[in-house]
């Protein structure tokens, strides 16, 4: 519902369908999108490598057809003329990097506001949320909790156990 808000004819739709598929698909988080740089994508490979800013690990993630075609599309049609390194940058000039996840969760929110969706602290509506969403869809399609691990960027299962809700 959320998605189906964005108006992917304007720049802005663009840049933020991009950036809400790439979140809902590989659930890294909202600071690792906001300084995503254009070197971090590996095209031919489908791939998606970078250090997490979180814990300075690095990551490489599979990336679906449709989420590099949504990129694409933004960097090619969408995405202001830049020598930025950087894929995301501000609508506004000057066409710089967001500065941290939270421009990427005020756009977000502005979409689940759009869509109709009530949000109150601590229900789950959050860029946050997505990653939860994620790891639990994962572990419900059979995947094992090692590799829910590994796709969401922790060290072992312990932090994993948290994102997983089966209620």
């Amino acid at each position: 519902k959320l998605i189906e808000q964005i108006n992917r004819d304007t720049n802005i739709g663009k840049r933020d369908f991009a950036i809400m598929t790439l979140a809902t698909t590989t659930g890294i988080r909202a600071g690792d999108i906001a300084s995503l740089k254009l070197a971090d994508i590996n095209w031919k490979c489908y791939e998606l490598h970078l250090i997490q800013g979180k814990t300075q690990n690095s990551l490489i993630l599979p990336l679906q057809s449709s989420v590099l075609t949504a990129i694409a599309d933004y960097i090619l049609h969408g995405r202001p003329k830049s020598e930025s390194e950087y894929i995301f940058l501000r609508s506004c000039a000057p066409y710089t990097r967001f500065h941290d996840g939270v421009s990427i969760a005020c756009i977000f929110r502005k979409y689940l506001f759009s869509a109709g969706i009530q949000h109150s602290i601590n229900d789950g509506k959050t860029m946050h949320g997505i990653r939860r969403m994620l790891g639990t869809n994962m572990i419900v399609a059979g995947i094992p909790v090692p590799t829910v691990a590994q796709v969401l960027g922790h060290q072992g299962i312990k932090a994993t156990r948290q994102y997983i809700s089966l209620d």
